[in-house]
């Protein structure tokens, strides 16, 4: 059998090897419409871009507001808590502080939360983990809700809410917590409230303002609760935190709580007591039965409030009126020296702190005061009495006036 082998010419053998014709550069199938996609693509990525906003900037921009870094303040020179104080809340075992996420909301309709944890890692005082102590306005002058005066200083057994820092939300903190205070609430345990991991009862911060967010600061020892109720709370000092609808204490559990912010620990609201009996013969001695004592809270409860040293007063929202603000200012500015109306509000004031309104216009007078009445008048309106017409609060009002002269870097 003979093969013949065919003989290719020169022309047709460089074809077999031309690979420059065809190659993996060559457009096949949609190129166009794929080409078009990324071009697109490209455009929406950069529109972002120039927009900011991308998922990681804002992720970024959250993160750069809720890690601002401040500084703990107090309202006067003493050990004592009060209220308008920036805070941390801190746990007496582990250290962690109370600190809100924001970023993790609950959408269900008519729920206006977000988390809280006990933050492990940032300790540093920032706008998440800082907070405001506020005066729950309820009945006075009650057996349910004593007077406690009006210094200003937490006490004891008296109710609270607590606020988280408006700087969180990007806004400028004052007396009252912000323009919509974030405030911790805590609910019993449900089928539609409950902790996220351990399923014990919920803590967690909301801008709604009911009872469910109203708290008590209490000593961790219960033979002494009785003798200090009214007692200033002095900053350092381990204290408990309870949920006054529900009588259970803020609790850090030892359950991990992974977030925006890293692994922290989840918080919820329960009384951690010890399992043995209290000494049935040394209550006896001092006429005790024995079960009338609550027991002792254990560590998981007790946390401290931590001051700063810096004293600085956060200005006042309701002294917000434009009107009033301006005829502060223009009071400060008309009156040469402010210390000698100070002196005059204070003797003329009664023990109440009460001062009539005709007494005021006439002291502004007598340190030559250009004001019109108007605008006397119109400084006095916030700082009237709801039950006495024509009567003045004079601390309100001495407190207001320190407020503006901080404004205007004259304290």
């Amino acid at each position: 059998m003979q093969f013949h082998m065919h003989s290719m010419s020169a022309q047709e053998y460089s074809h077999l090897h031309d690979t420059a014709r065809f190659q993996s550069s060559t457009l096949v199938g949609n190129w166009n419409e794929e080409r078009e996609m990324r071009r697109s693509m490209m455009k929406d990525l950069l529109a972002k871009r120039g927009s900011g906003t991308m998922k990681l900037d804002a992720f970024g921009q959250r993160m750069s507001v809720a890690l601002a870094d401040l500084e703990l303040t107090k309202m006067a020179d003493d050990p004592y808590v009060h209220f308008g104080d920036i805070i941390q809340l801190v746990h007496l075992e582990t250290g962690s502080v109370l600190a809100c996420d924001l970023g993790e909301r609950d959408t269900r309709p008519g729920e206006e939360s977000c988390a809280t944890t006990g933050a492990a890692e940032c300790r540093a005082p920032c706008a998440r983990n800082t907070l405001i102590i506020l005066k729950h306005t309820g009945a006075k002058n009650s057996a349910i809700e004593p007077d406690y005066g009006n210094d200003g200083i937490v006490r004891y057994g008296q109710k609270v809410r607590i606020a988280f820092n408006p700087m969180a939300l990007g806004e400028a903190p004052d007396m009252q917590g912000g323009p919509r205070p974030l405030v911790l609430f805590s609910k019993p345990v449900s089928t539609t409230h409950a902790a996220k991991y351990c399923r014990h009862q919920l803590v967690a911060a909301t801008f709604r303002t009911s009872s469910d967010a109203v708290w008590m600061i209490m000593t961790p020892d219960p033979k002494m609760r009785t003798a200090s109720e009214g007692v200033e709370v002095m900053a350092g000092a381990p204290i408990l935190l309870m949920h006054v609808p529900t009588q259970k204490a803020l609790l850090l559990e030892n359950q991990r709580y992974p977030n925006e912010f890293g692994v922290e620990w989840e918080l919820s609201a329960r009384n951690s007591t010890t399992q043995g009996l209290k000494s049935a013969l040394q209550d006896a001695q001092n006429g005790l039965l024995k079960g009338n004592i609550p027991k002792s809270g254990m560590a998981e409860n007790l946390w401290v409030v931590m001051t700063g040293t810096k004293i600085a007063a956060l200005p006042d929202s309701s002294i917000s009126n434009s009107a009033a603000v301006r005829s502060l200012i223009a009071l400060v500015e008309s009156v040469s020296d402010l210390s000698v109306l100070e002196r005059k509000i204070v003797t003329h004031s009664s023990a109440n702190s009460e001062l009539p309104a005709e007494d005021l216009v006439l002291l502004v007078r007598q340190c030559n005061s250009t004001l019109s009445n108007f605008d006397i008048y119109e400084l006095m309106r916030p700082f009237m009495s709801a039950s006495k017409p024509g009567i003045i609060e004079a601390r309100d009002f001495l407190a207001a006036l320190l407020v503006v002269l901080a404004w205007l870097g004259l304290s």
